[in-house]
């Protein structure tokens, strides 16, 4: 494999060298669930056609709220990055308002949250975030 240049090729690299059947492992609901290198990359590559098939362009600004270190964290973020977009990483515990400041200024297009209580707070403000397209 050529050298790593992008931090997205990290799960290709590891996908080749040290294919893994428990790349990441999330507890969920008392349970350890485990998901492979291939299951990686190819969720992570499920939500790049996606971002893609919704018009996301190099350079665009994708934010990521997660409430706690999430394998979907991962995933979405390799998928972000290898469309060529931005991903923008915000707390999950400031105010609707911070949330609004910084989509504002990060100009973030599209919205990953990882529940209903960040969804919650971003969707009350989401009117005011004149470049954010959907949650």
């Amino acid at each position: 494999m050529k050298p790593i240049t992008r931090l997205f090729e990290f799960p290709y690299h590891q996908e080749e060298k040290y294919n893994l059947s428990d790349s990441l492992v999330t507890k969920i609901n008392g349970e350890w669930i485990k998901t492979s290198t291939k299951e990686y990359l190819a969720k992570a590559n499920a939500i790049s056609r996606g971002l893609l098939h919704l018009g996301v362009n190099k350079n665009d600004k994708i934010a990521i709220i997660s409430s706690n270190n999430r394998t979907e964290w991962h995933i979405s973020d390799i998928g972000v990055l290898q469309t060529g977009a931005q991903t923008v990483p915000i707390y999950p515990t400031i105010t609707s308002e911070d949330y609004e400041y910084i989509l504002n200024h990060s100009e973030s297009s599209y919205c990953f949250v990882s529940d209903q209580e960040v969804f919650d707070k971003l969707n009350a403000v989401k009117k005011n975030i004149s470049s954010l397209k959907e949650i």
